[in-house]
């Protein structure tokens, strides 16, 4: 079973992506930036890493006053030698273009992944996409 880093705050997104990937994918659920980046500094072999983009989400800050700590873990991934893997970022604000330009492979609304999101991991996982 392949192993994913999945970063998400919010326990329902989480449970929501767990009933969707099934038993087909081990998640390693974080919570936070910290809990995220000390995954990234263990000794597992991540498959993929799903990025929530929010970490922090406060509903009182406009989209540009969000932290967004889940653009920072996709920097990481894509500048730090041997962390070689596919990252989906997942948002429900647009923050597509943010998430391309710090390296992440796809964007995908939450609403999309929960309904795409087993198919196109498997895509990117077993296809080579």
């Amino acid at each position: 079973m392949k192993k994913i880093l999945y970063v998400e705050d919010m326990v329902k997104c989480y449970e929501k992506t767990l009933e969707i990937l099934g038993n087909d994918y081990n998640l390693d659920w974080r919570k936070d930036f910290m809990s995220g980046l000390k995954a990234m500094t263990e000794l597992e072999t991540y498959y993929a890493g799903i990025f929530d983009v929010n970490l922090n989400y406060d509903p009182l800050k406009s989209s540009e006053q969000q932290t967004k700590e889940g653009l920072k873990l996709i920097k990481i991934v894509k500048l730090v030698k041997g962390l070689d893997f596919p990252v989906i970022c997942i948002s429900a604000m647009d923050n597509r273009k943010e998430a391309l330009e710090q390296g992440a492979d796809l964007f995908m609304w939450k609403k999309e992944f929960w309904e795409k999101g087993k198919k196109t991991l498997d895509e990117i996982l077993y296809n080579g996409r």
